[in-house]
């Protein structure tokens, strides 16, 4: 039952790479939205969908609203988050879209003061439910940006091998190093590609003379933490990568000469590339454009 619920999401994203970490507080979705935008400033099609769903912060970071929210008195906005998912139409929802990125969360389903308490055994069935009812018209990649840890709803999709792949993401902290190096040995048991490491605000720039600040000591040995795990891009602190939730593009789609902004469309680069050599899981049906996807009605 639950691999026909992912049929759609597989004939209509080519490649589903997982933006994920063990650990909380890393930078994980501020890095997963300026990654689609290194992406999209390459050529690339890509949408992400918000997986974090006890705290779906996506739309924020683009700065999606919803139109309208629900009183948080109305009956509908008193629903457990399972009713309201099972409760809308079936038939295929188009992502909204931002800066030429596709983009769908339950952060975009439910109201913004409306709490998100899922029990632990339905939040992978939700995602799911969500997730299928997108048709993401063909794009090249669809980021998901993963919860910390490894509970739910990353069970259900390694169990039901929904990823093609993984990108870890991760600071130079111990504690950090430690999880994740559990969090990759976990992944690699179940068999996905982990296609590589960033490790996230590793240092900061002095804007006046433009030394280098290291904001953590560099590991002694990445092969003691990550195996085998290639480090494919290492990412500075800089409040320009907050950009979108100011209310502008991401950082490469608005200054890609700014180091940072380099860094990322390296990355893209590598993701790009190693795309392209992936066996071809699935053919996209096209069965949506994704021009035809809804532009939100608070963006400009």
């Amino acid at each position: 039952m639950m691999q026909h619920a992912f049929s759609r999401v597989r004939t209509t994203a080519r490649y589903i790479l997982m933006m994920i970490s063990a650990k909380g507080g890393v930078g994980k979705s501020t890095l997963t939205v300026n990654l689609a935008g290194a992406l999209a400033a390459r050529g690339v099609s890509v949408g992400v969908f918000d997986a974090d769903l006890h705290g779906p912060n996506i739309p924020a970071l683009l700065g999606l609203t919803q139109k309208r929210a629900l009183d948080p008195l109305h009956p509908e906005a008193m629903l457990p988050i399972e009713a309201r998912v099972d409760s809308m139409d079936s038939r295929p929802l188009a992502p909204y879209q931002r800066y030429g990125i596709n983009i769908m969360s339950l952060g975009l389903v439910v109201g913004p003061t409306q709490a998100i308490n899922l029990k632990p055994e339905t939040a992978g069935p939700v995602m799911a439910s969500l997730l299928n009812r997108i048709d993401w018209g063909g794009i090249d990649v669809l980021l998901l940006d993963m919860p910390p840890g490894t509970g739910e709803p990353l069970q259900t999709i390694l169990d039901q091998g929904l990823a093609d792949g993984a990108l870890v993401v991760t600071t130079r902290e111990r504690l950090a190093h430690l999880d994740n190096g559990r969090l990759i040995t976990l992944l690699r048991s179940r068999r996905l590609p982990v296609l590589g490491i960033v490790e996230n605000m590793t240092h900061v720039i002095c804007p006046h003379c433009g030394e280098l600040i290291e904001l953590y000591p560099a590991p002694t040995a990445d092969s003691e933490v990550y195996g085998s795990a290639e480090v494919l891009a290492s990412v500075p602190f800089h409040h320009s990568l907050i950009r979108p939730r100011r209310g502008g593009p991401p950082l490469a789609l608005a200054r890609p000469d700014d180091p940072a902004a380099e860094s990322l469309l390296r990355l893209a680069d590598a993701i790009r590339t190693h795309i392209a050599a992936a066996p071809r899981r699935i053919e996209p049906n096209g069965a949506g454009d994704s021009s035809d996807a809804e532009e939100c009605a608070d963006c400009p």
